[in-house]
């Protein structure tokens, strides 16, 4: 699989907490204040749950959060329940840790932990409260030292040169593929790249896409990566990538750091019910599986072997309908959810279209998927401000 590993940040979280209580640091007689209302800190919550242990209260020095995360709490206990006793309550820095609390335990797991407030209020770091992630720490960074970094130019160069190897073997076993998303609408807006982009997606149906995973071997500097059921920690996607091991990538998430080579993404092309009604419930009960598999990463304190045990009930979606046989089409686990369904007939026929200096597949029915995606004027630039990538992603030259 070459350098392809996923870092976990529930998990170091988790960890870290974990020592706390193993140390007597978090004990039963602490009233345990979060830091933050944010993402990290609501993990905290179910992460210090898991492990027996109830919230005090969350603290913030941001009025805003404060105002909006209030309102909600009032608004969900007027509806839902007689009292608002049992919620976790939610407090500025002052209102819950002035005058000074001596059983009270700050933890703090977000990018903004205001040490200088809880040190003006006489709360001591590692004594009265900890921060449990350290975002100034950067593995990857220090292992990319001496390492060149990639221009956004040369990650889109060797995404082409992976796509033109791709094309070709495609093309020579008669195996269908066409460029989708923002790949396809940078073939038709830029007859290439969109000039800020720096990803590659393919789409395949799913019975051929089976046929380049089995029979791509690559060369020296080209592998694939393709998702399985042994071990998933370091790769849990439902589609596949081939990589050039030539560059190393680290692309962040809010709970997750990826790295990898840089890769093209090949995605298999299912097919799904006629039926609207038949169609929509498709969609909800695979959302329904992912918020289940999500749940149990949280339950297991953000331990990614989870998705090992789910890897048979996400496979029988992509096994459900044949893409042939189907009047619709469509992928899982991207973006656009519901948006990348649209008739069969949009891949009826493949039309070769310029990308760069090389060609490549785009389906008959490029109008019709662009825009699903995009709406009806995706041919206009987006404004200046939002002629950015999606990925928060480095690259290097290994």
């Amino acid at each position: 699989m070459g350098d392809y590993y996923v870092e976990s940040i529930v998990g170091a979280i988790a960890q870290e907490i974990k020592a706390l209580i193993d140390n007597n640091v978090i004990t039963e007689d602490k009233k345990i204040v979060l830091c933050g209302l944010d993402t990290y800190s609501f993990a905290m919550r179910t992460i210090l749950a898991n492990f027996g242990f109830r919230v005090d209260c969350y603290i913030s020095n941001n009025p805003e959060q404060l105002m909006s995360y209030k309102r909600q709490i009032k608004a969900i206990s007027a509806r839902y329940l007689n009292s608002s006793k049992d919620l976790i309550g939610i407090n500025s820095i002052d209102e819950r840790l002035c005058p000074f609390d001596e059983r009270a335990l700050v933890i703090c797991s977000s990018k903004d932990c205001p040490k200088a407030k809880l040190e003006e209020l006489n709360y001591r770091e590692r004594v009265n409260f900890f921060q449990v992630y350290d975002w100034g720490r950067d593995d990857f960074a220090q292992s990319m030292q001496g390492k060149r970094k990639m221009t956004l130019k040369e990650i889109q160069g060797v995404e082409k040169d992976m796509l033109c190897i791709v094309d070709q073997f495609c093309r020579d076993r008669n195996i269908r593929y066409w460029v989708c998303g923002g790949t396809l609408l940078g073939a038709l807006r830029h007859k290439g790249f969109i000039p800020w982009d720096d990803d590659v997606d393919i789409f395949m149906p799913r019975e051929e896409y089976q046929i380049f995973i089995k029979e791509f071997k690559g060369n020296k500097n080209l592998s694939l990566i393709v998702p399985g059921a042994s071990d998933r920690r370091n790769y849990f996607e439902l589609f596949s990538k081939v990589v050039d091991n030539r560059t190393i990538v680290r692309e962040d998430s809010v709970f997750l750091r990826k790295v990898h080579p840089a890769a093209i993404d090949i995605f298999p092309l299912i097919g799904l019910p006629e039926d609207d009604g038949k169609r929509g419930l498709f969609f909800k009960q695979y959302y329904e599986l992912e918020k289940t598999i999500w749940e149990d990463y949280y339950a297991h304190n953000g331990d990614l072997g989870v998705y090992n045990k789910w890897y048979t009930a996400q496979k029988e979606f992509l096994e459900s309908y044949d893409f042939d046989k189907s009047d619709y089409v469509g992928v899982l686990a991207t973006a656009y959810k519901e948006r990348d369904c649209t008739a069969r007939k949009v891949y009826k026929s493949t039309l070769r279209m310029p990308f760069e200096d090389i060609e490549v597949n785009v389906p008959i029915g490029y109008e019709e998927y662009l825009d699903n995606l995009y709406g009806k004027d995706w041919m206009e630039l987006p404004a200046e401000g939002g002629r950015v990538s999606h990925h928060n992603m480095e690259a290097y030259w290994m």
